[in-house]
């Protein structure tokens, strides 16, 4: 069983894969030269993306090109739902943590509206917000929210996944909440990925803006650009042709609609929806300084020039910009010009329960990728984002040669080592039940032993799982539960029989051997 952790943010490792394969940090050269790229080939195109979809069970896939200021290459793969109606580039996805960088673009309006200062304290906006450390609450700046740098902790910020609230103020709720909430470290320290920092700036565009934050994305990003297929809602976008949403559970591919969890206190930082045409034309914007060739501006260039400029460094090469990852791409060197400098990319993932979506742009070479992907299989999300990365190398034309690392045992065999374990404590149960089932109970010197051995074992394995996989249980077994729901059920299961069984095992022994050792009674 793998460690439940949701990484809503796999692009640092995509980074350090990327950075992995054939360069080494001081080896790119300062003068890109970028030449022109010739038109990706579609069936080459269609023919992995299909290889892939059937290796990784994927149900439904939609893929957008862009380059320049033109959309290249648009597409649906697979299918919406268990009925097969097919995905097209308008079907709307869950856009899950991409919702992060319309988040920081309307925060960037604002800004350049004069209603805005990325320096000042939040304290500013909302003077009520409050952490339990007030001294530090005070320090808070927009700045920090949006490089994810004010101290909030990753889990907790996953944690706000589970509100199902859906109350027009579920937003100004959840972060009033916060005063409660102990931080990592001081305001400005340390980079720590944490939805709680984009939820917190979703409420203060709301509040700066005077109208939901919902509206606000509806009329200052969506509708200027003319996204048709976008909505800021799960009731809306099902209501618009949302596509199904599938988890894989030990191996199966499974609807997941009915179970999926979704809050309106977390819209801002992931419950943002989208159809990869969409998202195309927003990638184009990030493209052309702010302005959609075709449609309208929505930020000034110095605007989209301040969200892709990093703001704190991550590990050595990869760095987080305003909603953005950038990292060297090492594998497009040779697309790049005569001179073979590393380009840059510009990227950001998003995870939900049953979605799946990556974005990537490559200012060198005006080239950028968005895969949404209507599941979501954690032990394979690698080679998910794998797809991403060999498409940009094909827009490039280069050839698809990335290849998901090795992964460690028990994610590899995770589900077998559960399904084992549980096998076992399943055939103690039997033992067990049988040996106190025997009228009159016998018990030979082994009995009592083997018991108490089996208590340990029982009790190793439950604090195991309680204090090391996943500390505090009652929170992370609730996440993997809703968020991955094989290893939940697995978590769950050894739990029940361990501490369940084990516990009432343990009962049942004391009271026969207890009895056993009555003296009998003389008969006259």
């Amino acid at each position: 069983m793998r460690r439940m952790g949701l990484s809503f943010i796999v692009l640092i490792n995509m980074g350090i894969l990327l950075l992995s394969n054939g360069w080494q940090p001081g080896h790119e050269k300062t003068q890109p030269a970028s030449k022109p790229q010739p038109a990706v080939d579609a069936d080459v195109l269609d023919d992995y993306i299909e290889a892939r979809m059937r290796d990784l069970k994927i149900p439904g896939l939609a893929l957008a090109i862009v380059r320049g200021d033109q959309i290249e290459h648009l597409r649906g793969y697979g299918v919406v739902d268990d009925a097969g109606n097919p995905v097209t580039p308008q079907t709307p996805f869950l856009v899950a943590s991409l919702s992060k960088s319309i988040t920081a673009l309307a925060v960037m309006q604002l800004v350049e509206a004069g209603k805005i200062d990325l320096d000042a304290p939040v304290q500013t906006y909302l003077p009520w917000f409050q952490t339990a450390d007030s001294e530090a609450s005070a320090q808070i700046t927009v700045r920090h929210l949006l490089n994810h740098t004010s101290g909030f902790s990753e889990l907790a910020g996953y944690l706000r996944n589970l509100d199902r609230n859906v109350a027009a103020d579920a937003l100004e709720t959840s972060v009033r909440a916060l005063s409660n909430a102990r931080l990592n470290t001081a305001p400005g320290e340390q980079y720590e990925y944490s939805n709680t920092n984009y939820d917190i700036l979703g409420l203060l565009i709301q509040t700066v803006a005077g109208m939901p934050y919902e509206t606000y994305i509806e009329e200052n990003v969506y509708t200027p650009l003319q996204l048709q297929n976008a909505y800021t809602s799960l009731e809306e976008a099902r209501a618009g042709g949302l596509t199904s949403g599938y988890v894989s559970f030990f191996g199966l591919t499974r609807n997941y609609d009915r179970l999926m969890p979704y809050s309106r206190t977390v819209v801002p930082s992931a419950g943002l929806f989208a159809s990869v045409e969409d998202m195309a034309h927003y990638l184009l914007v990030h493209l052309n300084e702010g302005r959609h060739p075709e449609r309208a501006a929505v930020l000034s260039p110095a605007g989209i020039a301040t969200l892709h400029t990093p703001g704190v460094v991550i590990n050595e090469n990869v760095k987080y910009a305003m909603g953005w990852v950038t990292f060297p791409f090492p594998q497009l060197a040779t697309a790049n010009g005569a001179n073979e400098a590393v380009p840059m990319a510009i990227s950001h993932g998003g995870a939900w329960a049953n979605f799946r979506s990556l974005i990537v742009m490559v200012p060198d070479l005006q080239l950028g990728v968005v895969v949404l992907i209507n599941k979501l299989d954690q032990r394979r999300e690698e080679a998910y984002d794998l797809i991403v990365w060999n498409t940009v190398l094909l827009a490039a034309g280069l050839e698809p040669s990335m290849v998901p690392g090795s992964a460690d045992f028990l994610v590899r065999y995770g589900q077998l080592v559960g399904v084992g374990l549980i096998a076992l404590l399943a055939a103690s149960f039997i033992w067990t039940v049988r040996s106190l089932s025997r009228r009159p109970p016998h018990f030979s010197r082994a009995t009592a032993p083997a018991f108490a051995l089996l208590l340990a074992l029982d009790l190793a394995i439950a604090g195991y799982i309680l204090f090391v996989e996943m500390p505090p249980t009652q929170t992370t077994l609730s996440l993997a539960l809703a968020f991955n729901p094989e290893v939940g059920v697995l978590y769950l299961s050894i739990l029940i029989f361990t501490l369940g069984w084990g516990t009432l095992r343990t009962i049942w022994l004391g009271i026969n051997m207890s009895q056993q050792r009555q003296p009998l009674k003389r008969v006259s």
